[in-house]
């Protein structure tokens, strides 16, 4: 291109998709201190997306911390290229698993990749994002190649021994990559960043391929290879131009493929309605099928497009060319299902193609945050109370859940799913011994809760408290947790249909709301619409069943309610207890603090505590007496312990706990630390009321107790209050619309509170 006619290009806004241009000699060389110049497409992708770097829970919305905080500590990243990517955080750990099998030239590199899930689960959302994440990355390619070979693969024209020689030549041996290697650790000691070997020229030749007809007839000159006039081209990836591809029905899949050579292929829909070609709405054909399976078989496909790389050209090529690809496709349940009915040899599909499950939303903060987004680009909004869309939220998300579960409710394992820190007891394990796996994997407060460690196999049989953890949930469920349920289209056109309805029925002068209990008769309404749609399948017709189940109502002031209005029922009852008792936080301290202080003298056997108590607003030391009956008994007594033997126990298990867990969360930041240091740094570990989830039951519930015989006694009317009730009244009601409730809602929240009589109810 001529010097006017880059600049007109740059004008316009067109980026050249080609960097720059250098010798097959300079790529080599370079090649020494940027090893990445040579990846292959899987590989591309891996670096494109961790490049992008980790998202920033700290900084992310402070629903959505705890959630991301849970998937974290049980090892799924949650990266930023994906980061409006909702609940497939899994998904994406598992993909990127694969991705850097494929990058090391294992089983995965000849696998195509199947996004499969329901309508509405993020499958293209999930592609698309995997495509923007390799926008404008850079490679290198053979310069004229049709399908831009890897440079990397011309050297296997060569004989061993000129590579050998080039190998020496660029010090890309073992021995000078060993070496290197030693140094960079020896120059890191006591630095955070590990250095990383960096591979030798064989182990980039290891990953490599064949080159193409093209390539091989520009190299070999003669009977002799000759690379001195190949130039190398460092291209940037581009849905407009190469390596970024979307199969359509513009384009054969040869074509498409060709197109997303060195990068990525997505094929939507890949399977369509009838994928054998039966149907003409069918994106796939059996013809175009098998060059799929080619291509993953042998990496390689027919000549397709033309240099232009433009759809619906006539290709001179003829054969075969070498492909080097990421292929994604996607369908839905039925679609596959289908197909799959319809082959003949249906393993041969299933050899070649790695099965992501895709699955709805599991986390009702995702969900929540999804219906916010979608509001949000409404013209016309209403004001929701705080819980209106989050037990909107939650009805979706437990409908794509399994019930089958012998021991936890659905809810609580929801709650569990969003991050929420539970004790949730195993019922059904008995005799188990103090650190015993089973006791260990899922025990809170570490592996000798309820007894002390024993060793050997003498020691005698105990019953012992473990608690479920979301792990184990995922591990039962299985991959098709979340793979049917009411879908996110059909709650956002449920939402925007209530707005409509509310928008259009308000006056000028009012200020529109939907409370919790008016969505949730909204709700009722539409799911019982929904249930005489035709054509639904079994699956469809139990998930709506199922939140018939879950919406219904209560039929008089005794009647318990569906889990949806329960669950509602307790966060609003929560909510009312904090509002009339908002040092409920400062109160939680004291009483674990004096907890600790109490249980550490039983302990060891002392008859006096040391307390620490507010005077003149210092903290000054009070002597006081071990309080067996009052505040060990009391707290032991709400958290279910009512066995001395059980509330000995736990009394003496506690500091060693909290240094264990302590220890834990030190060892999290340094690994490095020796012993010593860490236990004198776990010291400096925060350790709130809720770190210990039993002792945290019995402070809460002790509370919550206090707060609601306040809470009665300060709604009744306001000739029967005392002045410093009223005085309380009248400032827990502005708190109430401090936590996000308008008068509206407000009024409705407290009128059903009263109905009901919420505050009697555990």
């Amino acid at each position: 291109m001529s010097s006017t006619g880059q600049e007109l290009h740059e004008l316009l806004g067109l980026q050249s998709n080609v960097v720059e241009t250098i010798s097959y000699s300079e790529f080599l060389t370079r090649l020494r201190e940027r090893p990445e110049m040579a990846d292959s497409a899987a590989a591309t992708l891996v670096r494109a997306i961790e490049s992008k770097g980790e998202v920033d829970i700290d900084s992310s919305p402070s629903e959505l911390r705890p959630y991301l905080k849970m998937l974290k500590k049980m090892g799924v990243t949650t990266w930023k290229a994906f980061k409006n990517v909702r609940g497939s955080q899994r998904v994406v750990a598992r993909l990127l698993n694969h991705l850097r099998a494929a990058a090391a030239n294992g089983y995965q590199l000849r696998l195509a990749i199947l996004l499969k899930g329901g309508p509405g689960s993020g499958k293209s959302f999930l592609a698309n994002s995997i495509k923007d994440a390799l926008e404008g990355e850079i490679v290198y390619a053979v310069d004229g190649c049709p399908v831009h070979e890897n440079p990397i693969n011309l050297l296997n024209l060569l004989s061993e021994e000129t590579i050998c020689k080039i190998e020496s030549q660029l010090k890309m041996t073992d021995a000078d990559r060993d070496a290197e290697f030693k140094a960079a650790v020896k120059a890191a000691k006591g630095s955070t960043e590990k250095p990383v070997r960096k591979p030798t020229l064989h182990d980039l030749l290891a990953i490599s391929g064949q080159p193409c007809q093209h390539c091989w007839s520009a190299v070999m000159k003669g009977d002799k290879p000759n690379l001195s006039e190949i130039k190398v081209t460092a291209m940037r990836l581009s849905s407009r131009s190469f390596g970024i591809s979307t199969w359509s029905k513009n384009c054969t899949l040869a074509q498409s493929l060709e197109m997303g050579s060195r990068g990525v292929v997505d094929m939507p829909e890949l399977f369509g309605s009838a994928a054998a070609g039966k149907d003409a709405n069918a994106l796939a054909s059996a013809e175009e099928l098998d060059i799929l399976l080619e291509a993953t078989n042998d990496r390689q496909i027919p000549a397709g497009c033309g240099d232009s790389g433009s759809c619906g050209e006539k290709s001179s090529r003829k054969g075969f060319l070498p492909l080097d690809a990421v292929m994604i496709g996607q369908t839905n349940d039925g679609s596959y299902a289908r197909f799959m009915q319809e082959q003949a040899d249906p393993d041969k599909f299933m050899r070649r193609i790695a099965i992501f499950n895709v699955p709805y939303i599991t986390s009702v903060s995702e969900e929540e945050q999804a219906y916010r987004a979608a509001i949000a680009e409404m013209r016309d909004q209403p004001h929701f109370d705080p819980m209106t869309l989050k037990i909107t939220a939650l009805l979706a998300v437990i409908s794509r859940m399994k019930k089958d579960h012998a021991e936890v409710d659905i809810v609580k394992r929801a709650r569990m799913y969003d991050g929420e820190q539970l004790a949730v007891e195993k019922k059904n394990i008995n005799n188990a011994q103090p650190g015993s796996a089973a006791n260990q994997a899922s025990n809170p407060f570490g592996s000798n809760y309820g007894g002390r460690a024993t060793t050997g196999t003498q020691a005698a049989p105990k019953k012992v408290t473990a608690y479920w953890s979301v792990g184990e949930f995922w591990a039962a469920a299985g991959e098709d947790e979340g793979m049917a349920g009411l879908n996110m289209p059909d709650m956002l056109n449920i939402i925007s249909e209530a707005v409509s309805l509310v928008m259009r029925d308000a006056g000028p002068d009012d200020a529109p709301c939907i409370s919790t209990l008016e969505m949730l008769g909204f709700l009722r309404t539409k799911i019982e619409q929904m249930k005489k749609k035709p054509g639904l399948t079994d699956t469809q017709k139990k998930v709506l069943e199922n939140c018939t189940e879950f919406l219904r109502p209560p039929k008089d002031i005794s009647d318990k309610p569906g889990l949806i209005e329960e669950e509602y029922r307790r966060v609003l009852k929560r909510q009312f207890l904090e509002v009339i008792a908002p040092d409920f936080e400062r109160r939680a301290k004291e009483l674990f603090e004096r907890y600790r202080v109490h249980a550490r003298a039983f302990a060891g056997g002392q008859k006096d505590a040391i307390e620490m108590v507010e005077q003149a607003g210092k903290l000054v030391e009070r002597r006081v007496k071990v309080n067996f009956d009052g505040i060990l008994d009391d707290l032991e007594n709400n958290m279910g312990l009512y066995g001395e033997s059980d509330k000995a126990d736990f009394r003496r298990s506690v500091e060693g706990h909290i240094l264990n867990l302590q220890l834990k969360a030190r060892q999290a930041t340094d690994e490095e630390g020796d012993e010593d240091e860490d236990t004198a740094a776990a010291a400096k570990v925060d350790v709130t009321w809720r770190t210990l989830p039993k002792l945290a039951e019995g402070i809460a519930k002790k509370l919550n107790d206090e707060s609601a015989k306040k809470l009665e006694r300060v709604l009744k009317s306001e000739i029967e209050l005392s002045e410093e009730d009223k005085t309380t009244k009248r400032e827990a009601l502005q708190r109430f619309k401090d936590l996000g409730y308008c008068e509206h809602c407000a009024k409705v929240a407290l009128t059903y509170f009263n109905d009901y009589q919420l505050w009697k109810q555990s």
